[in-house]
């Protein structure tokens, strides 16, 4: 048994322990938001299975495709912590030391390449590049 269950207070391993795993239901508000609710293995599986059954019917007319994808959603990624705060404090703090060091347009990509690898959220990309763009200008006015 690893040293650090042990320390935790645990006195069995993952494999003998009786204790049933949890599962989890994603919970979508809109566009942004989402969390994930915890609940037993049992009615997690219940719940995801319905859901899945449901929008797969929406989705392409009816298809029950398993392959649509129309936003090229990359699948098996957690979106847990997409858009934390302190994900995005650091993305903005990097964006401004490259703002710096290297100008508006290095410092633009750095914060889609963010979006893209799931690090900050879209609205939080969009404000940080309005940020990004009201300094550039305001610099610009100074420099003349």
């Amino acid at each position: 048994m690893p040293k650090a269950r042990v320390a935790l207070g645990f006195v069995h391993c993952t494999d003998c322990s009786e204790v049933e795993t949890y599962g989890c239901v994603d919970i979508v508000y809109h566009k942004t938001g989402n969390t994930v609710q915890v609940m037993s293995k049992q009615q997690a599986a219940a719940v995801n299975k319905h859901a899945r059954k449901r929008f797969g019917t929406v989705l392409k007319g009816g298809s029950k495709s398993t392959t649509y994808n129309p936003k090229g959603i990359k699948k098996g990624c957690s979106t847990s912590f997409v858009g934390s705060k302190g994900c995005y404090d650091e993305v903005g703090e990097m964006m401004m030391n490259l703002l710096d060091a290297k100008g508006f347009d290095t410092a633009s990509i750095y914060v889609d390449k963010q979006v893209q690898s799931f690090t900050i959220s879209g609205s939080q990309a969009f404000k940080l590049k309005q940020l990004l763009k009201t300094i550039t200008h305001y610099d610009n006015h100074l420099s003349y």
